[in-house]
């Protein structure tokens, strides 16, 4: 549901001093800005912030808080664990973060996120990295996302979880950069309801509807819906988007101590004018080309059409000694209809409109299914005295992907005779099934165990492993749909993946911790000869110090993290110009030596004054090959992120005005082909830049508000993406919404 404005009878806020090493950091990374005078009487009344109400799972709800931090997150060892306890760098988005900035997709989210770089190969692919590496880990409540999922819409979940650095105990895969953990919304027992019409610039336009009721006088039992509808143009030509994604979930309270959930989500995109590359970044005389914005060499036919939907279950029960066991499950079916063509290869030639080519992927319908099962009992015991906490549990799933054999009628030449003039009017590409079709398996699961020992009052130790199996083959079909043998076999079993984590309490405020791991995960890229990569390998440190002000309002946290990964995929530059594998993948090497990753990270949430709300962070990265030479040059040394929001109260009650920005140093991408016409190999270069967004709220009354968001409200250009096909990707223009909401 949508967060409401809501007027308030405390007295008028009084600002509230900021622990002095608080307020030095945010100054120091806050570029300038200037906070708000301290009150000089430290007994002036305090605003409490909203009650959380603790249903089942949610227990770290952040609905209806107002705030902009929570106070447990469970992402990293499933405990139960403030933020300060959690022996990792965490980040978690609320939900009233989400309105504010009015993301509506993880990617708009996580481009606000500390620490977190979002890159855009085309339309439909986007990726994110963190601490010199890809985010591979993609969760919805702890378990895995299904495969070939579309961009997730933001309107089913309450909050975002992010966790920087490996968290292998809980996932099976020691990803070093971090894991994404979506948290569904939950019901209630008290009936709410809301709805919103947003529009926005290239007649952007979507609706929203989230109802959430109980189903008995007692509220034992409980439903809630979330839908949304969304239909948008862009800023770059012929791209057209209509959605539609929704939710029901249902909760019994079955017994005391039973908690029985069940629902269904689905997601459905259907773009069209969508690209499969980016734009040249050289001119074919080895000019820059510097294409306008709105560039597109596609067509109004080409698409990546996908329909997702989700079925998931969970018991929580409470068990003898203040136990709790946890059983999940989620079965993913996505299916998907991609026919796309884009002039992505060649140089244009400016004087005569020639150079580019196009290419084409035209495959019938394909189809991924996923089962995933989540295990776990968690509870205190005791131990010489003194008590502790343990965790044991199992989890993982199979991943099956369906592609349909058969060959594409493609009836025009493979080249733009003028892009000067390119419309993309030419005939769709039929595919022709021929009755045969691949299965690629995926089997990856494990068993845990952990337990946070207290070890004396202020010094609390974690310590666990994991036991992970995985297995990948990818099984042929005939046209009788007679299996013929499989091939691009992988299996790696009973890796042990250890984890230890130290927090000890300074005082009332401050914690210091370390943590240690190492690494395992399967990669999914292949060399030149069409066979899997070695699994990655290697280790992940953080030590750092946390701070939680206020009753748990404001969290703090400064970091320094190392990794070191082996195996790393990386471009195979020594195959032909244009080589791709038989999937349409690009030849991949593993660089046995390694990286090494290692920075500083500052990140701070939640209330600084009453009413005043902020998020954000800065991360230094130094990422370096095996002799020296930077690593993850397309992502910045230095990135910063910050967004605030104050609330007013007197005359301007209901007023509400914030603000984020992202500033980054430069970054590169080696060239691919070498810059034409001699082929000479050099950088592709992005300049450092600094992105400015600006929001505006009015609660008109108790049940309606609207609300006036502005994107990169000084129109700066930048790329998203550098050095892919040694192209560019353009990010967005200036863009302006309005949203309308109202709320019962």
């Amino acid at each position: 549901m949508q967060s409401m404005t809501v007027f308030s009878s405390s007295p008028r806020p009084v600002l509230r001093p900021l622990p002095r090493l608080l307020h030095i950091s945010l100054l120091s990374f806050a570029a300038g800005t200037v906070l708000p005078a301290q009150a000089a009487d430290a007994g002036a009344t305090d605003v409490t912030m909203p009650a959380v109400t603790v249903l089942g799972q949610s227990m770290a709800s952040t609905e209806g808080t107002q705030s902009y931090t929570t106070g447990e997150a469970r992402s990293a060892t499933r405990m139960d664990l403030s933020l300060r306890e959690t022996p990792q760098s965490v980040s978690v988005i609320t939900r009233q973060l989400l309105d504010d900035l009015g993301a509506v997709r993880l990617d708009q989210a996580l481009a606000q996120t500390t620490g977190i770089q979002v890159g855009q190969n085309d339309t439909e692919r986007t990726t994110f990295y963190a601490r010199g590496f890809g985010i591979n880990n993609l969760q919805i409540d702890g378990m895995a996302r299904g495969g070939n999922a579309p961009l997730q819409d933001t309107i089913l979940y309450d909050r975002i979880e992010v966790v920087r650095g490996a968290t292998g105990l809980m996932g099976g895969t020691g990803d070093p950069s971090a894991t994404i953990n979506m948290i569904r919304k939950r019901p209630t027992k008290e009936f709410q309801a809301s709805a919103g019409l947003i529009m926005g610039r290239w007649d952007d336009q979507r609706l929203e509807a989230d109802l959430s009721t109980p189903l008995n006088a007692e509220g034992s039992v409980r439903a809630r819906t979330a839908l949304a509808w969304q239909k948008r143009d862009s800023y770059l030509d012929m791209y057209h988007e209509r959605k539609t994604v929704g939710m029901v979930i249902l909760e019994a309270d079955v017994r005391p101590g039973t908690l029985l959930t069940a629902g269904v989500d689905f997601q459905d995109n259907t773009p069209t004018g969508a690209t499969w590359g980016a734009v040249p970044y050289w001119n074919a005389d080895g000019s820059l080309a510097n294409l306008p914005r709105n560039t597109s060499w596609t067509t109004p036919w080409s698409t990546w059409a996908n329909k997702q939907h989700t079925l998931f279950t969970s018991l929580d029960q409470r068990l003898p000694g203040n136990w709790n066991m946890h059983l999940g499950y989620a079965r993913t079916e996505s299916t998907n209809r991609t026919t796309v063509l884009y002039a992505g290869k060649g140089y244009p030639d400016p004087a005569t409109g020639e150079g580019m080519k196009l290419w084409t992927g035209a495959w019938g319908a394909g189809k991924n299914t996923g089962d995933n099962f989540d295990l776990y009992a968690s509870g205190p015991f005791t131990l010489l005295g003194r008590k502790h906490t343990a965790i044991a549990g199992w989890n993982g799933g199979n991943q099956r992907s369906r592609s349909l054999g058969g060959e594409a009628e493609i009836n025009y030449p493979d080249f733009i005779p003028d892009y000067r003039s390119w419309t993309g009017n030419i005939p769709r590409p039929v595919f022709h099934p021929d009755g045969s079709h691949t299965e690629t398996v995926t089997r990856l699961a494990g068993g845990y165990v952990a337990t946070r020992l207290s070890l004396a009052d202020p010094l609390h130790l974690i310590i666990g492993a994991r036991s992970s199996t995985y297995r990948t083959d990818t099984r042929s079909y005939n046209t009788q749909g007679v299996y013929t043998g499989s091939g691009d076999f992988a299996e790696t079993r009973n890796e042990v993946t250890p984890y230890v984590g130290a927090v000890f309490d300074i005082n009332k405020q401050y914690s210091a911790y370390a943590s240690f791991t190492q690494l395992f995960n399967p990669q999914s890229s292949k060399d030149r000869n069409n066979r899997f990569l070695a699994p990655e390998t290697g280790d992940n440190a953080e030590l750092g110090i946390k701070g939680e002000f206020y009753e748990g309002k404001l969290n703090a946290s400064a970091a320094l993290f190392h990794t070191q990964k082996k195996n790393l995929a990386e471009l195979d530059r020594s195959v032909p110009p244009g080589f791709l594998l038989p999937d349409g993948g690009q030849a991949m090497v593993a660089n046995g030596a390694g990286v090494t990753a290692k920075g500083v990270e500052f990140d701070v949430s939640g209330q600084l004054t009453a009413g005043w709300e902020a998020s954000g962070g800065y991360t230094y990265l130094h990422a370096a090959e095996a002799d020296g030479r930077r690593a993850a040059t397309t992502q910045p040394r230095h990135l910063l992120r910050l967004a605030t929001s104050y609330r007013f109260d007197g005359r301007l009650a209901g007023l509400k005005a914030g603000a984020s920005m992202t500033a980054q140093s430069a970054t590169y991408s080696e060239s691919w082909y070498g810059r034409p016409p001699s082929s000479e190999m050099t950088n592709i270069p992005q300049a450092g830049y600094a992105l400015v967004n600006a929001m505006a709220s009015y609660a008109i009354n108790r049940h309606a508000s609207v609300q006036l968001n502005v994107n990169n409200l000084l129109d700066k250009k930048y790329y998203r993406n550098v050095g892919f096909f040694d192209g560019v990707f353009w990010g967005e223009p200036r863009n302006i919404s309005l949203a309308v909401r109202t709320a019962f």
